[in-house]
Formats: structure tokens, C-alpha cells, sequence
């Protein structure tokens, strides 16, 4: 699982160094996807699809001086679709799939002690990953990722501590032309995203990093002044490890009073022996109980990770939602690392509130006499290191097994998802 704290996880500035001050690299990826059943046998060409993705991204990193750095990066996504559902919209904005040789990242790094502090200042267009990615990540499953449009502070107030202040704005992809921040249909889009994130690193307790964060996302058209309040902490000695985070949410949404909330506990164990990790994990994120009382229950789920946590057939976000997880990791050699996992899942009001995918989106709305139990997931995945060029590898086979809420509002049938991916870094 995504461990990273928020103030340690810039770029990757892989690459060949032209002088001391200099460095240029990129990276290609081409991924095959095949999706049956993915609207539960609903007549539409998206219930079935398949497509290649490719994505090229070529980047510089001038370190002018010790204090100031630029770092420059385009990228080309497109997609090819193959022989069936032909409907995924290639034109519109923002789009997953294609950005026509754009600008990905552009920023300048100022690092400038303030007070007793090592500080860098990032102004540009940007990624953020915060702590373990539950609520902002850059996506880099997404064909065209996400990056931010701000400004970033990250202080060192000790080896150990670290505070993060930010004010930024999601940049939606044209793939016709620059991206920019034209109005959008997507709430999320059109948000101002700021945020203060402080991570201790083992400083308080041994063993343990713990943070702290607050988030607000602002929408005036649409209504929405969310804050998010949050804590995480992650364990690990030895063979053990642990970690939770608690999301508590308040402010309006749709002009109605925001009251949600969010948590995952999870714990692992290490079997030197068999090289395997195996750990369980339970997630849960509010849902709407009574959709005509002026307060808004549902969890905004805003940037998160999702494909990482909830199924990598990304049917469902952090809203109106609970879900068990057993996942084994298992490395073989140097070179070959294998992944299975099961998840189950509930709604937890699926006759007041919807079934949500990844991307926030309805998947299917309330239902009366729906009921709780929507079905189980089998993800295996199996990732290959290249030792001849950098690069690696990358495949998996996911199969969703249907509960009683898919019996009862529309099929018995179940679901597949299928992908191989290759990527080239130089």
C-alpha cells in the first residue's frame, strides 16, 4: 500500500545528466485493457470494451543553483480502441484518456530557510500525493494522471517533522488543446483545493508515523465549501505492521450542511520465509440516510487512490460504502512480485443513497428494497522487474463475483477485467 509521507514524494528525476546542472529522461507505457460486463448487462456498447493506451512523457530538470530549481515535463496520452464498445469520448474535457503533447508538470523549486527551518517553495503545475493518497493523488494508473495548478510550502521543522501548506486547483485535460481552467461539467474540476498536512515521522513514537491534516475544497457555483479533518498513523516493527486514518468532514455541500465522515484500519504481517506479506484491512465511508433533510451525508471522496485500495476494477470509491479486504504480496527472486487479493462489499444505505465507482460517478442510483450486500472482487496481478532495460512488466486478471443488490436491480452476471502493461524508462 502507498506509504508516503507528504512532504517526501517529488518526481522521480530519472534520467542521463547532460552537465551538473542538467538532466533529461522520460518514460513510455503502453497498456492493453479488456472490460466485459462492466455495466452489470445493461444494453449499452460500455458495457463491454476493450482499448490500448499509450502514454509518452519526456522531462528536464535544470538545477540553475543549490536554491533554485525548474523542472519541465510534457506528455502524450492517447488511446486506441479495439473491437468492441466503441463509445468512450475521445474529445471531451477532462478526459482520462488522451492529452495531446501537453505541458504535464511545470514548476519552480525555491529552497529558502525560514526561520530554523529547510524550506522549499513550489510554484507551477504540480503532483500531490498526501500521506497514504486517500483523499489527493496524482492517479498514475489514469492514462493522463492528475497534476495541480499552485503553490506548495513544505517546511522541515525537524529531521522527523514535516509541515506542508498549499493552495491549488486540479487541471482539467483538453486533448485537443493546452489545458487550461475553462469551466468544466465536474464539481471536482471547478474546485479550489488548499490544505495544511503535518507528518511526524517517529519523532512522538517509536515505530510510528503519525499525521495530521486539514483539506478544504470550494465550488462556489455548485455549493460546496467542504473541510476535511483527518489523521492517519502507521506502525511497523519487525514483522508487524499497522496503520489507520479517520476522515472527518464538515461545511456545505450542494448548498446543504456536510456532515460525513470516513476510516480504514488495516494490519499485516511479514512471513520472511515464504517472502510474503498478507494483511486485511476495513474500509468505510459514509453514506446519505435520508436524501431530503438538507444535510448531505455522503462522503466527498475528492482525489483519492482508489484503484489501489478498493478493487482494481475501480467499481467503487470511499461514499456510501464498507468494505473487507484480505490482499497476499508475495516477491519471487529480485525480479517478480505476484499480488492477490479479495474484497467484499457493502452499500450501507442503497435505498437512500447510490452506488458510487471510482471516479465519484453513480453507478447506480438508490433502489428501494435494495440490499446491502453488492458483491466480491478477486484481483491477481503479477509485476516484472527488467533488469536489461529499466522498465517493468505489469499484468492482472480481475473477476467480480455479484451479490444479492446486483441480483436484485439487475443481473446475476458476473464481471471481468483483464490488462497486460509494459513501461520503458530512460
Amino acid at each position: 500500500m502507498p506509504n508516503a509521507s507528504a512532504a517526501s514524494n517529488p518526481p522521480l528525476h530519472t534520467g542521463q545528466s547532460i552537465n551538473t546542472k542538467l538532466q533529461i529522461g522520460g518514460s513510455a507505457r503502453y497498456r492493453y485493457e479488456n472490460k466485459q460486463n462492466f455495466q452489470f448487462g445493461a444494453p449499452t456498447a460500455a458495457n463491454s470494451q476493450d482499448y490500448w493506451l499509450q502514454q509518452l512523457r519526456l522531462h528536464m530538470l535544470w538545477n540553475a543553483s543549490s536554491k533554485v530549481h525548474l523542472f519541465v515535463e510534457i506528455q502524450d496520452a492517447r488511446i486506441f480502441q479495439g473491437f468492441q464498445g466503441h463509445v468512450i469520448n475521445q474529445q471531451k474535457t477532462p478526459n482520462i484518456f488522451e492529452d495531446h503533447l501537453d505541458i504535464h508538470q511545470a514548476y519552480l523549486d525555491i529552497f529558502a530557510p525560514i526561520g530554523d527551518m529547510n524550506t522549499r517553495i513550489r510554484m507551477g503545475r504540480q503532483k500531490f500525493n498526501l500521506g497514504a493518497q486517500r483523499m489527493m493523488a496524482s492517479l498514475e494508473w489514469v492514462n493522463t494522471a492528475r497534476v495541480w495548478d499552485g503553490i506548495r510550502i513544505t517546511s522541515h521543522i525537524s529531521p522527523k517533522q514535516t509541515l506542508d501548506v498549499f493552495g491549488s486547483r486540479l487541471v482539467p485535460v483538453n486533448p485537443q488543446r493546452a489545458n487550461n481552467h475553462s469551466h468544466t461539467p465536474s464539481r471536482m474540476f471547478n474546485s479550489a483545493l488548499s490544505g495544511v498536512y503535518y507528518t511526524d515521522a517517529q519523532h512522538w513514537l517509536t515505530h510510528t508515523q503519525l499525521e495530521f491534516y486539514a483539506l478544504l475544497r470550494e465550488e462556489a457555483s455548485f455549493g460546496d465549501r467542504v473541510y476535511t479533518w483527518g489523521h492517519r498513523a502507521a506502525y511497523q516493527q519487525q514483522a508487524w505492521d499497522a496503520d489507520y486514518e479517520i476522515m472527518v468532514q464538515t461545511g456545505t455541500y450542494g448548498h446543504q450542511t456536510q456532515r460525513a465522515h470516513a476510516a480504514h484500519i488495516g494490519i499485516g504481517y511479514q512471513l520472511e520465509n515464504l517472502h510474503t506479506h498478507i494483511a486485511t484491512a476495513y474500509n468505510i465511508g459514509s453514506g446519505d440516510s435520508n436524501p431530503n433533510d438538507n444535510i448531505h451525508q455522503t462522503f466527498d471522496n475528492q482525489y483519492p487512490l482508489n484503484h489501489a485500495y478498493y478493487g482494481y476494477m475501480d467499481f467503487f470509491s470511499l461514499q456510501n460504502m464498507q468494505n473487507l479486504e484480505f490482499v497476499a504480496q508475495t516477491q519471487w527472486a529480485s525480479t517478480w512480485q505476484s499480488r492477490i487479493a479479495w474484497q467484499s462489499f457493502w452499500l450501507l444505505h442503497p435505498t437512500s443513497d447510490a452506488w458510487y465507482h471510482a471516479g465519484a460517478g453513480v453507478l447506480k442510483k438508490a433502489r428501494t428494497g435494495a440490499a446491502h450486500q453488492v458483491g466480491n472482487e478477486l484481483d491477481i496481478t503479477l509485476k516484472h522487474k527488467l533488469t536489461s532495460i529499466p522498465g517493468t512488466l505489469y499484468m492482472g486478471y480481475s473477476h467480480f463475483f455479484t451479490g444479492t443488490y446486483l441480483a436484485q436491480t439487475s443481473t446475476n452476471k458476473a464481471a471481468d477485467f483483464a490488462f497486460a502493461q509494459v513501461k520503458l524508462v530512460f
